[in-house]
């Protein structure tokens, strides 16, 4: 494990650095500092649009990632950022309605278990 992996998984770690390494070439640096609760916004969005699955995932799954970035996300190609997305709390009802149809089980599932769904929504999923 590198330093700078070590770094971006540290909640201390200070927010200018945590800038500095979300455009490493590694990609466990940049999912670090995705995952990371001090990660700035404005570093989330844009890792939001990085090339690797698994940096979308990490900041699906973040807890300060803004509202507008989940909406984007569940819409992402790849079904475990979108599982990612129906698991964060801050994703709007409106978007969990829409996971709620997602192609992936795993996915429907995941809204189904996201204590915001609405009840027939959650319903629904298990009936079908």
């Amino acid at each position: 494990m590198t330093i700078q992996e070590l770094a971006a998984m540290n909640p201390s770690t200070p927010v200018d650095v945590l800038v500095k390494i979300s455009t490493d070439e590694n990609i466990d640096v940049r999912r670090n500092v995705a995952k990371n609760p001090n990660t700035p916004v404005d570093v989330l969005v844009k890792l939001s649009t990085d090339k690797d699955w698994g940096v979308r995932l990490c900041v699906a799954e973040n807890p300060h990632t803004p509202v507008n970035v989940l909406v984007k996300l569940s819409t992402d190609k790849d079904w475990y950022v979108r599982w990612n997305v129906a698991n964060n709390p801050n994703t709007p009802v409106d978007v969990l309605v829409k996971l709620s149809t997602d192609e992936n089980i795993d996915v429907r599932i995941a809204v189904a278990k996201n204590p915001h769904t609405p009840v027939e929504v959650s319903n629904y999923i298990f009936d079908n």
